[in-house]
């Protein structure tokens, strides 16, 4: 796990050196262990390392033999041992035992198709002085992130948006439609940021930026395949086994590691999984709060005393005003989910012992865990929308693929993305719009540019369909961001192993009926087949608890105590809130009467975001 950047620069007046350290140095805690910067003709590359396996060798940016092919990567290749086999029949010789030249020399053999053989977490620049090219690719879900810059004189990029605004030269531009988007989701959905010219590059695609001339090409190279669910359904024990390869593919390293476990199904089947392969205690890490009801520290006292494992926790009771400043600094852009929090607490609890975990993140969404999916199927049925039939490949659907103009597909409820955000939003149009100033009012009526590129995507029936909405946006730049950067502030490489291909194209050989189901009191039960995996080691009681997820005791931090409540209200309304140059003060004073604390939480980050980014200015 490391920080990466990298510069393509056409004439901008800026040392391309100063600019790769500036970086390079702004991502010190991605990559505690080494650093260097390479530097020749208008390139310059940036790397920061966390050494996980080969601590010795693997050292970036890494050069091929002849010296013309420069890598800087961020990430792990779990499959890096059976490629370095196949490469060295093909003739390739290897100086280390690293990944890291492992990815190099597939490129060499197989160029740009090089990214969708890799199985694993990863962003990765290639600089290739043959082709006068650079190669950059994010991995498949979007586990690790990558962004950039582009002026029209120089193309930037690196693992965080704060690196990018330390560039000799940085002017910041703000993008009123991504506060916007902000205000309705707690997250900016890639590819936007909330500066003009700064991007994130989706997952699963790459980019071709030539040397010689400004221009650059984006491009998909992996599309998740639309579940087949209508054919033989994937029994537990063929998913028991797929799930079991992954953890143990997972567990590759040359440095102690443990597990986040919050004791919930997901996090509690990887500690069960890591059990079963170790032949030592599995060191677990949980936190939680001093208020009643605000963890799941029980739950994971249960899983670590069946598992026998070497547990860690720590009760913490937080400040929330106090720790705002550090978290919203860290994420170098507004970033209004509220887990991020305890996210940032464990990963500090779990870097005192470790420098690498395993997570349970991406259950929800792979195995259709969350509530908002009953919502939205219980909606669409009353709403008329047909219910999935489990059959496919009619003739009309043939049709419609070859000649759509002549056999469109007719809208229906599940393609309008209002039905969608009611169960995923923030703020609503009302409380938008009373927000923004009068002159920007018009913004609350901006176009859902991400969720309606995602739900025009949508295939399929049922579930699947917002599914793969949450895999395009929310599962990218809410869950995985988090971890991502509330980990790496300390230095701690987090591996998911439930986000894998393989464990996705099993997924999608479970037919939906066998995914969820609605008991008596119409109340949805997701991810089912996770559920019963770990009912054969924890019970059914354990299993079908409701689930309550990583969050923070917000009403009573923010709203309950009176101290506080006043606190939030002076610094929201004060006359120096730079709130007041985008925000109606009446609107937000309305906002606060309402006391809804996620609300109140989104306002807050995006006040000491703006304050950040004057003291910076």
């Amino acid at each position: 796990m490391c920080g990466i950047d990298g510069i393509v620069d056409y004439g901008s007046g800026h040392s391309i050196r100063e600019s790769v350290e500036v970086m390079t140095q702004c991502q010190a805690h991605r990559g505690p262990d080494a650093g260097a910067v390479f530097v020749r003709d208008n390139i310059g590359l940036g790397h920061r390392r966390l050494s996980i396996i080969d601590l010795a060798g693997g050292k970036q940016p890494f050069a091929n033999e002849e010296g013309n092919v420069f890598l800087t990567y961020n990430g792990e290749v779990y499959n890096y041992r059976e490629l370095r086999d196949d490469l060295r029949r093909r003739g390739h010789q290897f100086r280390t035992s690293s990944d890291t030249e492992v990815v190099l020399h597939a490129y060499e053999e197989w160029g740009k198709d090089w990214a969708s053989r890799l199985e694993g977490m990863f962003a990765f620049s290639v600089a290739d002085f043959r082709k006068r090219e650079v190669y950059i690719a994010r991995d498949h879900f979007g586990i690790k992130p990558l962004v950039y810059f582009y002026d029209g004189k120089r193309l930037a990029y690196s693992s965080e948006i704060r690196a990018l605004t330390r560039l000799p030269g940085w002017i910041a531009e703000y993008d009123l439609e991504s506060v916007e988007q902000f205000l309705r989701l707690q997250y900016i959905p890639d590819p936007a940021t909330i500066f003009r010219k700064t991007f994130k590059l989706p997952p699963g695609h790459c980019m071709t930026v030539r040397m010689g001339e400004p221009h650059f090409k984006i491009e998909r190279y992996w599309e998740p395949p639309l579940p087949a669910r209508a054919g033989r359904d994937l029994s537990d024990d063929a998913l028991d086994e797929v799930l079991r390869d992954s953890v143990k593919r997972h567990l590759v390293a040359d440095v102690p590691f443990g597990a986040f476990l919050s004791g919930g199904v997901d996090s509690s089947l990887i500690v069960g999984y890591m059990a079963e392969l170790l032949d030592r205690p599995v060191k677990t890490f949980s936190i939680g709060f001093d208020e009643p009801g605000a963890n799941e520290l029980d739950q994971a006292r249960i899983v670590a005393t069946r598992y026998s494992t070497d547990h860690h926790e720590e009760i913490v009771r937080v400040d929330a005003l106090g720790i705002l400043p550090d978290v919203v600094r860290q994420y170098g852009e507004p970033f209004g989910d509220q887990s991020a929090i305890p996210t940032w607490y464990v990963s500090r609890l779990a870097r005192t012992a470790v420098p690498m975990v395993l997570s349970g993140d991406g259950g929800d969404e792979i195995f259709a865990g969350y509530g908002t999916y009953g919502g939205w199927l219980k909606r669409m049925e009353w709403l008329g929308e047909p219910k999935p039939t489990g059959m496919g490949g009619s003739a009309r659907k043939i049709a419609r693929r070859f000649w759509p103009s002549r056999y469109p597909t007719p809208p229906t409820p599940a393609d309008n993305p209002q039905n969608w955000l009611d169960f995923v939003g923030r703020m609503n149009h009302r409380q938008r719009e009373s927000l923004w100033r009068p002159e920007l009012r018009y913004l609350s009526d901006a176009p859902n540019r991400a969720l309606d590129e995602a739900l025009a995507a949508m295939e399929g029936e049922g579930v699947q369909r917002v599914q793969q909405v949450d895999l395009r946006t929310f599962l990218p730049a809410d869950i995985l961001t988090k971890v991502d950067i509330a980990s790496m502030a300390f230095g701690l490489e987090v591996r998911p192993p439930i986000i894998d291909v393989k464990v996705f194209e099993a997924a999608s050989r479970i037919r939906e009926r066998n995914l969820y189901s609605f008991d008596g009191a119409s109340e949805y039960q997701g991810k089912l087949p996770l559920k019963r995996l770990l009912a054969r080691h924890m019970g059914e009681e354990f299993t079908r608890r409701p689930k309550q997820g990583f969050s923070l005791p917000l009403k009573a931090w923010l709203h309950d105590d009176p101290a506080t409540a006043c606190r939030v209200r002076e610094l929201l309304t004060s006359s120096d809130t730079p709130l007041s140059v985008w925000f109606d003060p009446v609107g937000v004073k309305t906002l606060l009467d309402q006391k809804q604390p996620q609300n109140t939480w989104l306002l807050l980050v995006l006040d000491e975001w703006l304050r950040q980014q004057q003291t910076a200015a």
